[in-house]
This record gives structure tokens, sequence and C-alpha cells, in this order.
């Protein structure tokens, strides 16, 4: 399939117009075959505080009769599961489901054998709030990530049992941990499910807790704004995304990685808090398989929303102990912002001429294992 082995170098460029969340039946016409596809039919899925699910669906056929099946299987739930709602007015609400179970659902027009798979971006197990499918999001050319066959998340040395139990459901077969050993130390390793093979590829995050530790310990607001202050926060971590692309041994467990996936194992990756070195390595998998530009800063972006009980939480420690009065100097050293991922696309077209280049050459994926990667994970 030609279409699927197409060039990914202008996708870390300049945006794409459309993405895979917007229906192109809001336009005069579709921007891109992503968006022609998800005009006749796209389909999402919220989790309510209940634990039901509310699968909804736009389009072209969103008043046509439509069927809902539920599976543990992303492959294919009209075959594998079982029809949970029928409707025609463009939602369902479907509750019942084992909440220690991961859910996909297929929404398929009535009498035909088209439809769209979906599911919730969260994994939602107890204990590690930044656990995310990176599946269901489109190329600029039509084609569909795959569900169920990468995951990313932050730090999983917390899980409860039932989080441990609903990772169980994901059918991974490794988990790879981008921390290094002081972060484990502090953190624990992570708990995973019988079967789930545990593979440490080391990255240093940079001195980011070093640095937050150093500001904040020192209880000297002079200190804190001369260390922090005036975009020096966010420059800081713009400079580590910089090292996720120069650094040979960094680039070394990025490959290792994709490699792995390439392959065909049912993998996540993690780090402490699952946004920089997860957030770059979620970047690197979703622009090689030509996803826009749009999309992939949406997905690194939504770690801030993942996170922001986390991080209001720890701030707000900060303040209420004294050590820090002002809690903004902090607050980009511990989520996200586009720059930072600027900063490692911008690093690949100086440094290697193009996305195509920098995963032949800064990674060493070459063009039969960039074309299994899309093969593998990648579907109409």
């Amino acid at each position: 399939m030609t279409v699927g082995l197409g060039t990914t170098a202008a996708l870390a460029a300049e945006p794409v117009a459309g993405s895979a969340d917007q229906s192109a039946a809001a336009t005069p016409a579709p921007a891109s075959a992503a968006d022609a596809l998800a005009s006749v039919l796209d389909a999402s899925v919220a989790v309510g505080t209940d634990g039901s699910y509310t699968v909804s669906w736009t389009g072209l056929l969103a008043s046509a009769q439509m069927n809902v099946y539920a599976s543990n299987d992303a492959a294919d739930p009209a075959r594998s599961g079982t029809k949970v709602a029928s409707s025609r007015t463009g939602s369902a609400v479907v509750s019942g489901l084992d909440p220690a179970k991961r859910w996909y659902f297929k929404v398929v027009p009535a009498g035909t054998a088209y439809g769209v798979v979906t599911a919730p971006r969260a994994v939602g197990e107890q204990g590690a709030l930044n656990t995310r499918d990176l599946g269901g999001y489109r190329t600029s050319w039509g084609l569909t990530v795959k569900y169920g066959q990468v995951f990313r998340s932050d730090g999983l040395g917390r899980l409860t049992d039932a989080g441990v139990a609903k990772l169980g459901s994901l059918g991974l077969n490794t988990a790879y941990d981008f921390r290094v050993d002081g972060e484990i130390g502090s953190n624990g390793p992570n708990k995973l499910p019988a079967g789930v093979s545990s593979q440490s590829v080391p990255l240093s995050d940079g001195g980011v807790v070093g640095l937050v530790v150093q500001a904040v310990s020192s209880g000297d607001p002079v200190k804190q704004q001369a260390l922090l202050g005036d975009g020096k926060a966010a420059k800081f971590l713009e400079d580590v995304n910089r090292s996720f692309v120069d650094d040979p041994a960094k680039r070394a467990q990025f490959g290792t990685v994709l490699k792995a996936i390439a392959n065909g194992d049912k993998v996540l990756f993690n780090c402490s808090a699952g946004k920089d070195r997860t957030g770059w390595m979620a970047a690197v998998v979703l622009t090689a398989l030509g996803v826009d530009k749009d999309t992939v800063y949406r997905d690194y972006l939504a770690s801030n929303d993942y996170l922001k009980p986390s991080i209001d939480a720890t701030l707000n420690g900060m303040v209420a102990s004294g050590a820090l009065k002002d809690p903004e100097l902090v607050r980009p050293l511990l989520g996200v912002q586009a720059s930072y991922l600027d900063a490692a696309f911008d690093e690949v077209r100086a440094v290697y001429g193009s996305f195509d280049a920098y995963l032949r050459d800064g990674l060493g994926i070459d063009g039969l294992t960039l074309a299994q990667l899309k093969l593998r994970l990648l579907t109409v």
C-alpha cells in the first residue's frame, strides 16, 4: 500500500489544515484525506464519573441508525465484542461494562460493514495520571493509527492493585522505562502485570528535578527569580528537548523503542511525569506514521491537562510551606509548552534537514523498518 509509505519530512514543519478531531462537515470542502473520511463518519467516547461511556459520532452519516459494539480487543470490536447500543441520535450511553478492563467501541451504520473504532484516550488506571493510548489519530492521507498497540505514560511506581489490573487488560508485551536509577529509587520501579517484560532505557531528564529542588529549597524569592524568571525555566526545557536530538546516547534509546514497536511489540513507554522524554517519543512515533503537526502538538500539550491535579497540588504545597512565593516561576518545569517541542523539531531540521533523515541517520530507522512501523500501526 504505497499511500502508507509517504514521506514524513514535511510533517514537522508547518501545520496541515484540519485534524482528526475536526469534522470536515463544518467546512466547505475537506482539507485532507483524513478530513474527507471524518466528514463521512467520525466517533469519540467520553467516560462519565459513574463509569459509563458516552459514545458520540459526527459526519454525513450521523443521523443514520448506528449500532455500537464494545470489546476488549481493539482490532474489530464488531467481530470480537457485543452490541451494546443502537441509536440514530448521534450518541449513545453505555453502562455496565467491567471497569477493570480497557474497552474499545465500534460505531457501525446498520446494514453496512463500514465502521469507526474509538476509545477513551486515557487508560484511567489508578496511580498514573498520564497514561494514554496513541491510537485513533489520523494521518494526513486518511489512515488511522490503531488503538491498543502503543501507550505513553508517567511513572507506574505508585499504581494501585486496581491500576495494575487495568494495565493488565492492555495486553502489553513490553514496558520501556526512560527513568534513571535516582528517579526509580525515589518513586519506585514500575508496577507491571505478570507477563509484561520491563526494559530499562535510561535517559537523563536533563536536570529538571535538580533545578526545581535548587530553586525551591533556597526559599529565596530573589534567587528563584534569578534561576527561573524571565523565561529561564522554559529555555531550560527547550535545551533539554534539543538534547533529545543531539545526544547520541539519547537517540539510541529512542531508536530502541521505535524499532521494538516496528517489530511488533505492544508497547508502553514512560518517564517520571510522562511529558518530556515520553512526550518526544510519542511525537516521534506519530510523526513517523504521518500524523499532522497540529495533532502531534495537541497530544503533546495534553500532558498539562492530565497532570494538572498533580502540578497544582505540588505548587500549592510549595507555596503553603513558605518555600515558594511565585508558583508561576516553577510551573513551566512541571508542564509542557509548544516551544519545547518546537525546539526539538527545529533541531531536527537544523542537524538533519528533514524528519526522514533524522529517523534514518539519527535513530537508525531504515526504510524497511519505517515501512514495517506503518504497515503494523496504520489501518483504514
